[in-house]
């Protein structure tokens, strides 16, 4: 069992030693393009390829010994989220001028109509608001933000309470 243990052992780190040492024998990419692209028809003539690539050119990619500058970025540069300001003459002050908001307005109705109760006493009207059920008749108040001005055969009158705005709701077969 100690035979097969040190065989494996053996066995993986040759391995590794080989796979750490297959790199040195292979050029890299970045050497094959940098030998083509050098300035005076180097990729032009194959015979000036067989020189010897300098030892110092292996340090750090982009750095002094490849002769390759590295772009730098500022990293801490001035940066604002405003916009930027026009030049002083080129816009009028009335283009300055900020526009009033726009009016508010009431937002789309929450009910979905479900169906109307007519008992010859009083006409009634169930909508469904997410998955509470409410039953109203013409002139009362549903959660102090909507009340229901008319019931007509096509279409329900809600008013915004808030803003006092009509809004309308469609009912029966063509909304």
């Amino acid at each position: 069992m100690e035979r097969r243990r040190l065989l494996g052992w053996l066995a993986f780190l040759g391995g590794a030693g080989l796979l750490a040492l297959l790199p040195e024998f292979f050029p890299q990419e970045e050497e094959l393009l940098a030998l083509e692209a050098r300035p005076g028809g180097a990729a032009a003539k194959p015979e000036t390829r067989s020189e010897e690539v300098r030892p110092e050119a292996h340090g750090v990619r982009g750095g002094p010994a490849s002769g390759t500058p590295v772009p730098q970025a500022d990293l801490f540069a001035a940066r604002s989220w405003r916009a930027s300001r026009p030049a002083s003459g080129s816009a009028s002050p009335s283009a300055l001028v900020a526009r009033p908001p726009a009016a508010p307005v009431a937002p789309p109705l929450p009910f979905e109509f479900v169906g109307r109760l007519d008992d010859s006493v009083r006409l009634r009207v169930f909508l469904l608001q997410g998955d509470r059920l409410h039953t109203v008749e013409a002139g009362e108040v549903i959660d102090g933000t909507y009340r229901l001005e008319r019931i007509a055969d096509d279409e329900l009158t809600l008013v915004y309470l808030p803003l006092n705005q009509t809004q309308s709701l469609s009912v029966g077969d063509n909304p």
